[in-house]
């Protein structure tokens, strides 16, 4: 039973891709008879009905005994209209593109990159090119960064910080809300020029394009990585903290915020995003505190503390 469940456990994402394909937790404001649902939404009837039986057997919404379809706080959590945007993530991790690469990696786990495989590019290459589902991963981005944004917030001192930068920041999701918690900060985003374009400055947001790896914004009393360094491998994110620790002010911090993976395993989002980066990126992996700390020190860094945030990452600050 544990390797049919391991086996079918794909269907999670298929139906949880096809619940929202079809609108359905957009239509329920309410109690559905299930045959109003399946007009309102417009699909077969049989359909929708084994769909929203998956899904109340998953919690993403509830059949009640009436037969009639209820909302949860999961399905509110997958409405468009939804603050958080994490309708996004459906989008995103339900891709072609994502699918593709998951299955490279289950045909040849021996390949280097199964994106490249499956798809001619590596990942942010073939982004660059797919502008519809670039667009798509940086709204799952966005989502991520503002729960982000709203964790450091409230977990890190931010008194004698004036100027900060968020390192592969995409769109600026995180920052706008960062300083919206904290009116006294300037935040500038830096990542690629096409990603950048995209975001929306402010009179306390600057949006700088440009690669992190050749150049740094300069003289910013702190730098955030948010789930960034566990996009690359060892060299490589040794390389990005060596320039950031470079351009910060004197005194200045690198706060580097990523999923914390135990020494031993336990099952947990950490271990799946591993294998996420596994499948999408070319030496990307997600590391133990200990790992994280070695990347530092190898770019002339220091571990101040560690500090565990709500949203169940933990954020590295080093000085």
């Amino acid at each position: 039973m544990r390797v049919i469940e391991a086996l079918l456990g794909s269907i999670d994402a298929a139906a949880l891709g096809a619940l929202c394909a079809l609108e359905i937790p957009d239509h329920l404001d309410g109690p559905l008879p299930m045959a109003v649902l399946t007009e309102q939404v417009g699909a077969d009837h049989e359909l929708v009905e084994r769909l929203v039986a998956y899904a109340a057997a998953r919690g993403w919404l509830r059949l009640d005994r009436a037969g009639r379809v209820r909302p949860t706080r999961t399905t509110r959590f997958l409405r468009r209209d939804h603050p958080g945007g994490w309708r996004a993530w459906v989008d995103f991790a339900t891709g072609p593109e994502v699918f593709a690469a998951l299955a490279a990696l289950a045909n040849d786990p021996t390949v280097a990159d199964p994106f490249t495989t499956a798809n001619g590019s590596p990942f942010f290459t073939w982004q660059q090119h797919h502008e519809d589902r670039h667009g798509t991963f940086d709204a799952a981005m966005a989502a991520g960064g503002r729960l982000h944004g709203f964790a450091l917030a409230g977990a890190i001192d931010w008194s004698t910080v004036r100027r900060v930068c968020d390192v592969g920041g995409g769109t600026g999701a995180l920052l706008h809300t960062l300083i919206g918690e904290h009116p006294h900060l300037h935040g500038v985003v830096l990542d690629l020029p096409a990603v950048v374009a995209r975001g929306e400055a402010t009179e306390r947001l600057e949006l700088v394009g440009g690669d992190a790896f050749v150049n740094v914004v300069p003289g910013c009393d702190a730098y955030l990585l948010v789930n960034v360094v566990h996009d690359w491998d060892d060299s490589s994110a040794v390389a990005l903290l060596s320039r950031v620790a470079a351009a910060r002010a004197a005194g200045g911090r690198v706060i580097v915020v990523e999923h914390l993976r135990r020494a031993r395993a336990i099952d947990g989002i950490a271990l799946r995003s591993d294998l996420l980066m596994l499948a999408l990126t070319p030496g990307g992996r997600e590391r133990t505190g200990a790992e994280i700390a070695a990347l530092g020190t190898r770019a002339g860094l220091r571990l101040e503390r560690e500090v565990p945030l709500v949203s169940g990452d933990c954020a590295y600050l080093f000085i």
